[in-house]
């Protein structure tokens, strides 16, 4: 069982500021910081970059994923 799974949804706005610090942060190699739910964690630069799209029925759903190995913070 995961310690946390959260999902969140947002404004559309948002969600584009968002995927510009993180396009911008991957561009330059840099690790990059956010907050989910009151907990705020580093994604590492070299984190794993997984694109995921699942069919369930007539539902679809399209992921983007970044997946590494927690430090503890």
């Amino acid at each position: 069982m995961a310690d946390r799974d959260i999902e969140k949804n947002v404004p559309t706005a948002q969600f584009v500021e968002t995927l510009r610090r993180l396009a911008d942060a991957l561009e330059a190699g840099d690790s990059f910081r956010i907050q989910v739910q009151n907990k705020r964690f580093t994604v590492p630069p070299d984190a794993e970059i997984v694109i995921e799209h699942e069919i369930d029925g007539g539902s679809e759903e399209l992921a983007l994923e970044l997946q590494w190995t927690s430090s503890g913070d």
